[in-house]
């Protein structure tokens, strides 16, 4: 009996002997593998109305390389798309959004004029509408993804960064374009576009990511210069139906090009370069994905948008990669 108890403990022995299978004869198990840190990446997307649909491209093409995001924070139209971003849409879905106004009557539907036009010529209710039915009552706070709006109060120009609260309400704040836009009053404080004091919002993911990725839609300074064009009307409309609406659109559109909102909105998009271009230089990877040939407007030509974020975005994929293997392996020398 105590020779058959040795055989059982020495059988034991062997089984569960370190680096040996437990019940393989002595085959090693493999070792276990340990997979390098996943830095935290911040998305920062800019300003610029029609042409921030541009971001949706952008963000499709990051899922597509498997580069998750974890934070996001937007100013205006990229304010817009990073709320839904953060809420859990997808780069595809955000897309499918898009494309649901795909024609010039489909963005008229969209106005709400407010007559007298004393603050404003729109107050902007039928586009939160429309994001409230994707979005419903969600907070801030609420969404997977941590996400920071940026609005501007308006009687101190101060910045405002909603953190937490109704996202729509934040976001429509964010995208109350001066002149264009009636101003959004929440909690007793009247709010204006984020894009005033930053138009791209870098430092607001600093202090929670390893990596920040910012976007931007704006063209640069040198961008304009190039590619200033004179207004020019035709000298000789085919129709008299097509002069009068030259001569109306040319007399009593504010928002042609070159009339009052316009030179507005271009005196303001100055300022504003110069402030993104400063937020530019402090982020880790930079997109660029300014569309020149369109306007800020076109939102029906979403299509267009999205393939020139995209191209921009595949541009970048290398650097953003380099930056994820650059802090894998300072992770890993600090280990």
């Amino acid at each position: 009996m105590a020779a058959f108890f040795e055989l059982l403990r020495s059988a034991a022995t062997r089984a569960f002997s370190p680096g040996l299978g437990f019940a393989s004869g002595g085959t090693r198990l493999p070792e276990v593998v340990k997979l390098p840190p996943r830095p935290r990446i911040g998305l920062a997307l800019s300003s610029g109305a029609a042409k921030g649909l541009a971001h949706v491209g952008v963000i499709q093409v990051l899922e597509e390389h498997g580069i998750e995001i974890d934070a996001v924070a937007g100013t205006s139209m990229g304010a817009y798309v990073g709320a839904l971003y953060a809420a859990g849409f997808s780069g595809q879905e955000l897309g499918e959004l898009a494309k649901e106004i795909a024609s010039a009557k489909d963005v008229a539907k969209l106005v709400d004029p407010a007559f007298p036009p004393r603050r404003g010529f729109i107050f902007g209710k039928r586009i939160v509408e429309r994001l409230r039915k994707s979005l419903g009552g969600r907070r801030i706070e609420d969404c997977p993804k941590m996400l920071r709006i940026v609005a501007t109060e308006l009687h101190t120009f101060r910045e405002r960064v909603f953190s937490e609260g109704d996202i729509v309400d934040a976001v429509w704040a964010s995208s109350a374009i001066p002149g264009v836009c009636v101003p959004v009053e929440l909690d007793g404080v009247e709010y204006v576009d984020g894009a005033i004091g930053n138009p791209l919002p870098v430092n607001l993911l600093r202090a929670h990511v390893d990596i920040v990725i910012a976007v931007t839609v704006l063209p640069t300074l040198a961008d304009l210069v190039e590619g200033v064009e004179p207004v020019e009307y035709p000298e000789m409309p085919l129709s008299i139906w097509r002069a009068a609406g030259v001569w109306l659109n040319r007399n009593l559109n504010y928002f042609a090009r070159g009339n009052l909102l316009d030179i507005l909105r271009q005196a303001a998009y100055g300022s504003q370069i110069r402030l993104l271009d400063q937020s530019a230089a402090t982020a880790d990877v930079l997109i660029r994905a300014s569309v020149r040939s369109l306007n800020w407007h076109d939102y029906h030509r979403a299509p267009e948008y999205i393939a020139q974020g995209r191209a921009a975005a595949l541009e970048m994929i290398p650097a953003i990669e380099a930056k994820i293997a650059e802090f894998q392996l300072e992770a890993k020398r600090c280990a």
